[in-house]
């Protein structure tokens, strides 16, 4: 019973957030945007094309992609994946840390981006005001680094003579 009232609840928020946006609740963009929410991270158009049940059209979903990130319902991240990725605007501000070996993401939270705008603007010659801004880290997350160390451990055996 609890987890109905959630579903319900996620959807009239959804629904609520479409209006307001100045369109229909359609059973394809809340399950689009149903996606976003259930899955609180980045997502690609295929992988949303692949969590979508078969009977929803692609060009649908990439309409509605374009229409989400137009009406700013979404925006759109560089994860350097050769493609782009989506997640929803009303996520609490954070940024990602991106493994350049696996693509693994995480979220960053703790990046006191109000003081480097301010700091920014401060420095800036032509600039008043910072309207949005995207900040992306790329590393090596620990699983990555671990399996280039075992890779890399030398072998002890003696050079021949």
């Amino acid at each position: 019973m609890a987890k109905t009232t959630t579903k319900l609840k996620i959807v009239n928020q959804l629904t609520i957030m479409l209006h307001k946006s100045g369109y229909k609740a359609t059973p394809s963009r809340l399950a689009i945007l149903g996606i976003f929410d259930t899955t609180k991270r980045p997502l690609s158009a295929q992988e949303i094309i692949d969590l979508l049940p078969h009977s929803t059209d692609q060009a649908t979903i990439y309409r509605a992609l374009r229409t989400f990130k137009t009406k700013g319902l979404i925006h759109q991240i560089d994860l350097r994946h050769n493609h782009a990725h989506y997640e929803l605007t009303n996520l609490a501000e954070h940024h990602h840390l991106i493994c350049l070996r696996c693509g693994r993401v995480e979220d960053v939270h703790q990046c006191n981006i109000e003081t480097l705008e301010k700091t920014i603007l401060g420095d800036a010659k032509h600039f008043a005001e910072i309207k949005q801004h995207s900040l992306e880290f790329y590393g090596v997350c620990k699983v990555c680094m671990k399996k280039s160390a075992e890779v890399e451990v030398p072998s002890h055996k003696t050079a021949p003579r």
